[in-house]
């Protein structure tokens, strides 16, 4: 039973790694539908610019073969997390196994961490500026990360063989707290900080170009899409224990992830015109009202 689930979670992360950019090309076209303007021609887009900067020459610049190494590192990590998430999909119960839950939190972490160590490798200010501010706000919103992906998984998990209003309440928190660090992690408005200033149009990804550009994207959406996965496996935790995972549960996972994923990039154009400062304030003060909730919560033995 392990060997075929390990073998179907290979198969679905392998038929995954193509949906980011198919996910990407499909929020563009609302985005352009939202501020009516033209979009691009297909949902495929992001796929052709991704295949035209195959094709270009490489060319790695002065002092970015470390800056090259770690996102080749990022994009494979990130695959390994994408693979962590969906065989924790699939074998979600109330025996989770803890060092899983664990190395999946790990490799997410570390997916969307390493391609800001890259740029922050290279010799290029504007890159190595963009770079420290996005570190800074990954700091601070990792440990929401952390906290609300186990917090949510665990306490909907055990929502099936223990309800209560007190444990629903937390749920429903820990997963409020899930949905904002994802959403921060994945780079959207108005936490873009370091492409904010209009001298760092190119972000953290000024140094690259031709197929180092194209591989940087794709670990970018893929990473995207692992958070958006992760949220949808909090959501449907509490229904495992109900309705088996592989023909029941994972399906509408999957269906909940693309949604999740959509629904964040309808929510960064609406925000489109936010200043960025207030953003990261918003987040401090955000992340501060919730560990106040969850201090109340268990002083009064939630």
């Amino acid at each position: 039973m392990e060997a075929l689930t390990i073998l179907l979670s290979l198969l679905f992360t392998s038929v995954l790694t193509f949906l980011p950019p198919l996910l990407d090309g499909i929020e563009r076209k609302i985005r352009a539908k939202i501020q009516s303007r033209f979009g691009p021609p297909t949902f495929l887009q992001t796929w052709y610019d991704l295949l035209k900067l195959g094709v270009k020459e490489l060319k790695i610049p002065i002092s970015g073969e470390s800056a090259a190494f770690l996102l080749m590192l990022s994009l494979i990590i990130t695959l390994i997390a994408l693979y962590a998430v969906v065989y924790v999909a699939l074998t979600l119960s109330i025996n989770i196994d803890f060092i899983v839950l664990a190395m999946l939190l790990v490799f997410v972490a570390a997916s969307h961490s390493l391609g800001l160590v890259a740029s922050a490798t290279t010799s290029n200010p504007f890159a190595l500026i963009g770079s420290y501010r996005n570190i800074l706000l990954t700091i601070l919103n990792e440990l929401g990360l952390v906290i609300g992906s186990v917090l949510s998984i665990l306490l909907g998990l055990r929502l099936v063989t223990n309800y209560s209003i007190p444990t629903l309440a937390t749920y429903l928190l820990s997963l409020a707290i899930l949905i904002v660090a994802t959403y921060v992690s994945s780079g959207r408005l108005p936490f873009d900080i370091h492409e904010a200033e209009p001298e760092l149009a190119s972000g953290t990804i000024i140094e690259f170009s031709g197929k180092i550009l194209g591989f940087y994207i794709y670990a970018h959406l893929l990473a995207r899409y692992v958070l958006s996965l992760l949220v949808a496996v909090a959501l449907t935790a509490p229904f495992t224990a109900v309705f088996p995972p592989i023909p029941a549960v994972f399906p509408v996972t999957l269906l909940l992830s693309a949604c999740v994923y959509l629904a964040y990039g309808v929510v960064a154009t609406l925000l489109g015109r936010t200043r960025v400062d207030i953003g990261v304030r918003t987040l401090f003060m955000y992340y501060l009202l919730v560990l106040i909730v969850l201090v109340i919560f268990t002083w009064i033995g939630i």
